[in-house]
């Protein structure tokens, strides 16, 4: 059995948000779109693994404020649990056309309003974290 914690970040820009898309290489939600974050190693702070993540997924520095929501869940085949802490985050550089620079872990970025929602493969708790993000603005 496994416990692991997950940092993920909410970046908007322009009423839309940042969301990548996973590689269909990837053996858990293949080819769904989900927020830029990942894996806080053991002993690192939360929102500066979450730092770590945006520059080692989208190449892009931010600065991380407090967390808005926290969920956790149990992995299909029951060895896993998984909790994940949402952050907003803030470009350091303010720029009007960032340059995001994937890693091999995804295969796609968009900037997307509420309105695109249902139209992308997101779980449904990513879903309910962008919504909840662009509440709380």
């Amino acid at each position: 059995m496994i416990q692991k914690v997950v940092s993920t970040g909410l970046l908007m820009k322009d009423d839309k948000v940042l969301v990548i898309q996973r590689s269909e290489r990837e053996k858990f939600l293949p080819g769904y779109f989900e927020l830029p974050g990942g894996k806080v190693d053991f002993g690192e702070d939360p929102a500066e693994a979450l730092a770590r993540e945006f520059k080692e997924e989208v190449n892009l520095d931010v600065k991380v404020s407090n967390p808005y929501h926290t969920f956790s869940y149990i992995s299909e085949s029951g060895n896993r649990h998984t909790v994940e802490i949402l952050y907003k985050v803030n470009l350091k550089n303010e720029t009007t056309n960032p340059n995001i620079k994937l890693s091999e872990d995804h295969s796609d970025s968009k900037w997307i309003g509420l309105d695109q929602l249902e139209q992308l493969q997101l779980s449904d708790e990513i879903k309910s974290c962008i919504l909840k993000g662009f509440q709380s603005i």
